[in-house]
């Protein structure tokens, strides 16, 4: 997929089963408790929490699964291995260092039913400054 300007026109070039669930994602995170921007940022869509990118749509990985990268945008450092900034008590981040996780979707599996799971998970990420 080449470079696009905006998440529709991400969205609009992915195939109809992906599409449906990054469509499903963006709703979830689009209806957080919180203020979010979107735009596209490393060729995905991103959401901006406080002037940062906290949430990142992977849909390039070798799984061919949607992921859901958590991070503190490019400018703070990570330490791998340290223990995560936040307890996950729903078990749906897998976490890559302290301050970045990444949420899976496999192929086939519908938001809606991590969606509970997700938006507890998330509104709580956010809350993290």
């Amino acid at each position: 997929m080449s470079a696009v300007a905006s998440v529709d026109e991400f969205v609009a070039a992915l195939e109809p089963e992906q599409r449906a669930q990054v469509l499903e994602l963006r709703r979830v995170i689009l209806a957080l408790p919180v203020e979010l921007g979107e735009h596209i940022k490393w060729n995905s869509p991103s959401y901006v929490h406080g002037g940062v990118d906290r949430l990142t749509m992977n849909v390039r990985n070798r799984e061919g699964a949607l992921q859901l990268i958590l991070h503190f945008g490019a400018g703070r450092p990570e330490v791998k291995g340290a223990p995560p900034v936040l307890t996950d008590a729903t078990g749906l981040v897998r976490w890559l260092s302290d301050i970045r996780g990444v949420v899976t979707v496999p192929p086939g599996s519908a938001v809606r039913e991590l969606e509970p799971a997700l938006t507890s998970v998330l509104t709580s990420w956010l809350q993290i400054g």
